[in-house]
């Protein structure tokens, strides 16, 4: 039978991993957010999620692809492949989940639909959307490339 200190420290060790491997899943499960969570269900505004990353260093995954406006330092990531309509070369059919990057330190991406992982700071502010083309869109500004 063991000594019921040693039995109490067992306990507390395995409490601290517990906590440590629950502290590392929610990480986890925090990076692999779909970006079309960071809109509400109509897609026209923020979500809570965003709301409570705004203003924050966020990571995001997705495909990437040139803004409407064409603007350098801008482009914009989905979850999909974002072509422009063939009509207009306008973003208005683009699915909801698309964020409007500024990253002007981003090395050239040689494939435009490459996805790529970026980390910035989610800005919900209507005036970070202006240069974008994007006026629906969340930005991610100061973007860098995490990986590719």
């Amino acid at each position: 039978m063991s000594h019921p200190r040693i039995l109490g420290r067992r306990a507390i060790i395995a409490a601290g991993t517990g906590l440590a491997c629950t502290a590392i899943g929610t990480a986890r499960a925090a990076s692999a957010t779909p970006l079309r969570d960071l809109y509400d269900e109509a897609g026209s505004a923020p979500s809570p999620l965003a709301k409570r990353f705004g203003g924050s260093r966020v990571t995001l995954t997705g495909l990437v692809a040139p803004v409407p406006t064409a603007a350098p330092g801008w482009l914009a990531l989905g979850e999909a492949a974002l072509v422009p309509c063939q009509l207009c070369g306008g973003a208005h059919d683009w699915p909801i989940g698309v964020v409007a990057v500024h990253a002007p330190g981003l090395p050239h991406i040689a494939d435009p639909y490459t996805r790529v992982t970026l980390t910035g700071v989610l800005d919900l502010s209507e005036s970070a959307r202006a240069p974008t083309g994007l006026p629906d869109r969340l930005v991610l500004r100061d973007a860098g490339l995490a990986s590719a």
